[in-house]
């Protein structure tokens, strides 16, 4: 008789915690993943600006920018950087950003030929990126995309360094949807290539 009334009292807890668990009017939180919108409206330069074939090495991180979670900073908490727990790249911002560096090198026709670095294919110039900040910025009515990118450019065949430079932006997004700030962080980048290939236009090579 004792064992039956366990038995009972085992059904019963089972099937309350799953009508609370599958209950229609739980909601449980998904994960969205986001990518940067595609290089588009490029005006491709008649002369290419290197006279030869440039590597893109893989883009440099550290710390939380290894991971694919976005991050993000409130304006109230300047020093506290916090990653989202459902809002993702949907590859780490590394990856994306060296294929999406690549897109507008190549619809620029910035070189004679571009492609990703490999030992076993030299190139005549090396581009070499580090990611210095890639967050969401937080304030009480708005939001923006901060990007600060380092750009290094190498001639391989003089081992000189033609152009080292830091380029910060900031854009304000146009609403408070993850992806308008997804689209933010594409505009961010594409006012940085568009600086880096005047300056490279002004090198004395």
């Amino acid at each position: 008789m004792q064992f039956f009334r366990k038995v009972c009292l085992l059904l019963t807890l089972s099937l309350s915690l799953g009508g609370c668990i599958g209950g229609a009017n739980v909601n449980i939180p998904r994960d969205h993943y986001y990518r940067l919108p595609a290089t588009t409206a490029i005006k491709p330069l008649t002369v290419p600006l290197l006279a030869g074939t440039l590597a893109i090495s893989t883009v440099q991180t550290s710390g939380m920018l290894h991971e694919r979670a976005i991050l993000f900073v409130r304006e109230q908490q300047p020093l506290e950087v916090n990653p989202y727990h459902y809002y993702y790249w949907v590859n780490t911002p590394a990856s994306l950003l060296q294929q999406h560096l690549l897109d507008y090198l190549r619809l620029k026709k910035f070189a004679r030929d571009q492609h990703r670095y490999r030992s076993d294919n030299p190139a005549d110039f090396r581009l070499e990126a580090e990611l210095l900040q890639f967050e969401r910025y937080i304030r009480k009515h708005s939001a923006e995309a901060r990007v600060t990118l380092e750009l290094v450019l190498r001639d391989n065949h003089s081992k000189r360094i033609l152009l080292r430079k830091r380029y910060q932006q900031k854009i304000k997004t146009r609403s408070a949807d993850m992806a308008d700030t997804a689209n933010a962080f594409g505009e961010a980048l594409a006012i940085i290539y568009k600086q880096f290939s005047k300056d490279v236009a002004t090198l004395k090579m």
